[in-house]
């Protein structure tokens, strides 16, 4: 539900963290889903995940993540005094979508072709740790990491309508800073596209800056 609301949001690059190894494992394709029952939502979560443009999904302890904690279980906890009354809105969501099977598949073949399902989840974005310090200064726990986000993230700046990440040229100019996906389609479309002759390794990066890319 929660990749769902991101794209309602129209998040185009989403960081998804969980408290169950087992499940980030089998969403990432590195365990095999058995538990019949867990395969609909496996198959719905890698079927939200590819209408982002990026998805990062990763483990993160318990222990870890005492704020996230201590809301869970605030909701669970809190009560109204006795005989006062209040409104709560409840809307309703589905979770996932069952597919019935066509022509003589059975089920078993379903949930086979279910688990068979991969996605190429990519490595956490680069561009994350600068955006999460220029928009709420937070810093990596590495130390060695932290001091270096520090000190480069003077040359960045977010566009939070936009939802991009630019980095400043040595001549002022703002260079959208792209994800490994766009990097690829842009090298692509510099060294044998519409820029014309294949480019060597400097020319093509000079060619990129040129065309605004980082």
């Amino acid at each position: 539900m929660g990749m769902q609301f991101a794209e309602e949001l129209n998040i185009r690059y989403l960081e998804a963290y969980g408290d169950s190894q087992l499940i980030v494992n089998q969403v990432r394709g590195e365990y095999e889903v058995r538990n019949e029952d867990l395969i609909p939502y496996y198959s719905a979560v890698l079927e939200q995940a590819r209408k982002f443009e990026g998805f990062f999904i990763g483990y993160i302890p318990r222990a870890q993540n005492t704020y996230a904690d201590a809301l869970a279980s605030l909701a669970t906890s809190l009560a109204l005094p006795p005989g006062a009354e209040t409104i709560i809105p409840v809307t309703g969501r589905e979770l996932y979508y069952s597919k019935l099977p066509t022509g003589d598949r059975s089920d078993e073949a379903t949930s086979e072709e279910a688990c068979a399902t991969t996605i190429e989840f990519e490595p956490r974005d680069w561009r994350f740790p600068y955006i999460d310090y220029v928009v709420y200064g937070n810093l990596p726990d590495d130390s060695k990491e932290a001091a270096a986000i520090k000190r480069k993230a003077l040359r960045f700046y977010y566009d939070a309508v936009s939802q991009t990440l630019y980095r400043k040229s040595h001549d002022g100019v703002l260079l959208q800073c792209l994800s490994r996906k766009e990097a690829k389609e842009a090298i692509k479309e510099a060294h044998d596209g519409i820029c014309g002759a294949h480019q060597p390794g400097t020319k093509l990066g000079d060619r990129l800056r040129r065309i605004g890319y980082y």
